[in-house]
């Protein structure tokens, strides 16, 4: 199993593709199709996961839904994001933009297995009301909820400071510190690097 890393779209947003010889998931697909389609080649895409639903994570939903019979999957309470320029923020680009109608919506404690991986579904919301991170074993996939050092916004449509905090204290926290986090945004962090020196949210 392999892991990639790219910074796509207009405000680079990590994409992460993980894959195998066969079979590829992509998580958040942030714009620049050009570049997540030779990562995937001949592959199958099995999904397209959606940590939240503002435009610079879901910018080339479309473009792989196009190229790729694959599904896919967004937090349960961002369904409405993905279809609503406004909320998305799309709009406030000048590009409004409207996903394609995910396949399927996750929920806590919902999981997605790829080979012998299980990608555990964590609602955590916050930055928005359908934020979810992503646990594979000792990896967790934040989205926007978690940075290196920092936080996602929370004065963006349906996001909350007050339940951000939550997420992050009562789900993430709790996670071993050695736990590599691989953020929506910047550098990578683990669980026990944000405990000692996050100033936005502390244990």
């Amino acid at each position: 199993m392999e892991l990639i890393k790219k910074s796509l779209g207009m405000i680079a947003a990590n994409c992460y593709l993980i894959r195998n010889e066969t079979a590829a998931i992509v998580i958040d697909p942030g714009g620049n199709s050009e570049v997540i389609y030779p990562l995937i080649g001949k592959r199958k895409l099995l999904y397209i996961i959606n940590t939240h639903g503002h435009y610079d994570h879901i910018a080339a939903n479309n473009d792989l839904k196009a190229r790729y019979d694959t599904r896919l999957a967004v937090g349960q309470y961002d369904h409405e994001m993905l279809l609503n320029p406004e909320l998305n923020l799309s709009a406030t680009f000048d590009a409004p933009f409207i996903s394609i109608a995910p396949d399927l919506l996750l929920k806590e404690g919902d999981s997605i297995q790829f080979e012998e991986n299980t990608l555990e579904i964590i609602h955590t919301p916050g930055h928005t009301k359908g934020s979810i991170c992503i646990k594979m074993g000792d990896e967790l996939f934040s989205g926007d909820t978690l940075f290196f050092r920092s936080i996602g916004r929370t004065d963006l449509p349906t996001g909350s400071f007050k339940e951000l905090e939550n997420s992050i204290k009562s789900k993430l926290y709790i996670m071993p510190d050695d736990t590599k986090v691989y953020t929506g945004h910047g550098e990578d962090t683990v669980i026990g690097e944000e405990k000692k020196y996050n100033e936005f949210v502390k244990p």
